[in-house]
């Protein structure tokens, strides 16, 4: 997730050459915490009252907060470039801008079940230490009963050190998800 978050703060130009950038940041142990919220899902009353009984949350109810670990290296940076590069069938990217410290564009992705989900992703380099973002993704139709399903996400990000541990390049540690 921090090296998707951190590499689409320079896709533009990546894509205007084809090749990832330098990285703005610094190569090493990551943390994010996004929280994301919700809303359009029609939870049954009673399906929603098991879920609480079970002590898990319902979703749409709450915001939702996770924090993962990742570690970033100039062949992940790389990686993420790779991967926003390539507008396949599944998502597209446009209105891409880029300064030095913000980046920002609307995507689109098709999921298996047909439905779109479109919206906006923006994200700042505070410095080469931090970040933080925004997304705001809509889908008509896109819920288990065909309802719209509206989501708003958060994410800041900061760097740990150099020495990624046990958090190996490409998998994200979850370190809490509330």
């Amino acid at each position: 997730m921090v090296a998707l978050a951190i590499c689409c703060m320079t896709y533009s130009a990546a894509h205007a050459q084809d090749a990832a950038p330098p990285p703005p940041v610094k190569m090493g142990l990551w943390q994010s915490n996004v929280t994301t919220t919700m809303t359009g899902f029609q939870i049954p009353p009673d399906v929603a009252a098991k879920l609480e009984a079970m002590g898990r949350k319902v979703p749409g109810a709450t915001p939702q907060t996770v924090v993962t670990q990742s570690c970033l290296t100039p062949e992940e940076w790389a990686k993420s470039f790779e991967h926003l590069n390539n507008n396949d069938a599944k998502c597209t990217y446009t209105n891409r801008t880029i300064t030095s410290q913000k980046m920002s564009f609307d995507m689109s992705c098709a999921s298996e079940h047909g439905s779109v989900f479109a919206g906006h992703f923006e994200m700042f380099v505070d410095d080469a230490e931090h970040t933080h973002g925004s997304a705001h993704m809509k889908s008509e139709g896109g819920g288990p009963n065909g309802q719209p399903i509206e989501m708003n996400s958060t994410l800041t990000t900061h760097y740990l050190g150099a020495d990624c541990g046990s958090v190996k390049p490409g998998d994200a540690k979850i370190i809490k998800s509330e």
